[in-house]
């Protein structure tokens, strides 16, 4: 059996079609592994068929993958959310390709389908962009930046309150 990375399905030589998961391309999904699974049973010599534990087997491997990889994501995220309220710095690439670095306070962590971002100097940041936790500076208290990350989100409020205005007008 020949598998196309393009296709966006497999269809067996009995007509019968196995829609394969293209969200992530670089992950197999549990469903993407049930469906390989059929497609396995169901191209399979009749004479010589596969047992049962070579079955159970593979899927037990794929669902302690599946647990690694949930773990290791919960245990970034929590990584990410403790970094509020402390200086890091954070680097990307800009539009014309060049590296840019930033120092700052991380304002606010923001968890979405899975995706971890980070909030330094009011830019949204990966979680992967940091390249540098450091302590808070000694002649800034952990009010003061509290006051600042507070006074960064009531600008943000205002903000999205000035855009429902609009929009309702």
């Amino acid at each position: 059996m020949e598998i196309n990375a393009y296709s966006s399905g497999y269809v067996s030589s009995t007509g019968s079609s196995v829609k394969l998961n293209t969200e992530d391309s670089s992950a197999l999904k549990m469903q993407d592994f049930l469906n390989l699974l059929v497609a396995q049973i169901t191209n399979q010599d009749a004479m010589n068929p596969m047992e049962n534990t070579e079955f159970i087997s593979q899927m037990a491997q794929f669902s302690s993958l599946q647990a690694m990889t949930d773990l290791s994501e919960i245990s970034m995220q929590g990584q990410a959310t403790s970094l509020i309220g402390k200086n890091v710095i954070v680097a990307s690439y800009n539009s014309k390709g060049q590296l840019d670095v930033q120092e700052g306070v991380v304002q606010r962590v923001t968890i979405h389908s899975g995706t971890t971002k980070l909030y330094v100097n009011d830019t949204e940041y990966d979680y992967s962009n940091v390249m540098e936790i450091m302590d808070v500076p000694a002649d800034e208290t952990k009010e003061d930046v509290l006051s600042q990350i507070l006074e960064g989100i009531n600008g943000i409020n205002g903000n999205l309150e000035a855009i429902a205005g609009s929009q309702e007008q």
